[in-house]
């Protein structure tokens, strides 16, 4: 790593301390959950990818994020749209169902959805409270291009804690993604702190929680030692 590089880094660590006057703290997914690391001198900033090719067409696609609306591109044009009723906050590329095929990850919050069975349980409305006062959920929604066209590939029910913040990477070195993501509460303002650093992983289903940190957190920096290993940044 060049000279240049590294200031940029060092200049992007000091303005997160500056900007949220708590030291960074550094951790990395051992075999029994997160655990406290050392900065490392030549480590490298993994960002999030905006960028690839979807429908495996030779063309690559882009997202585009603007006033809560998603719109992925290529070629000039828009391929696909967001709904009205979703407010998206996060967009990002990755492979978090582990087909190794590219999917957009959304972090969505929209109108609350019951459980369709909860109509016919005898104690439903077991989510009933995952939502704030307005109605909105927060949802991890996965878009890629199956048969000829963009869907959801997977959305999960509302969330218990809904997630302010999330990257994605290869934590553990198995050549598979964890969703790395920082979780508040419904009753929080958006502007407040999360609450809790939690890892997930694919279960082939859905996803598991697999660590989880409790404390009070901001934003999330992934960074590459020269190890290799994929360390996450929390101010």
């Amino acid at each position: 790593m060049n000279q240049k590089s590294l200031m940029i880094i060092f200049i992007t660590l000091a303005m997160l301390m500056q900007v949220t006057l708590v030291p960074l703290r550094v951790f990395d997914q051992g075999p029994n959950g997160l655990r406290p690391a050392s900065m490392p001198i030549g480590n490298k900033i993994v960002p999030a990818i905006q960028e690839a090719d979807l429908d495996g067409n030779g063309i690559q696609e882009t997202l585009a994020l603007t006033h809560g609306l998603l719109t992925i591109n290529s070629g000039g044009k828009t391929v696909w749209q967001s709904q009205s009723d979703w407010q998206i906050y996060q967009a990002a590329i990755t492979d978090l169902n582990h087909d190794r095929h590219p999917e957009v990850a959304l972090l969505v919050w929209r109108p609350f959805r019951a459980w369709p069975v909860d109509q016919w349980l005898p104690h439903g409305g077991r989510i009933a409270d995952f939502q704030n006062a307005e109605g909105q959920s927060c949802q991890i929604i996965l878009i890629g291009w199956k048969i000829n066209g963009y869907r959801e590939l997977w959305a999960g029910s509302a969330m218990a804690e809904p997630i302010k913040f999330f990257a994605a990477a290869d934590l553990d070195g198995d050549n598979n993604q964890e969703l790395v993501a920082l979780e508040g509460r419904y009753s929080d303002p958006r502007s407040a702190p999360a609450r809790t650093l939690k890892v997930w992983e694919w279960n082939g289903f859905g996803f598991t929680v697999v660590s989880t940190l409790d404390g009070e957190f901001n934003t999330i920096t992934l960074v590459r030692a020269n190890n290799k290993r994929i360390l996450i940044l929390v101010p």
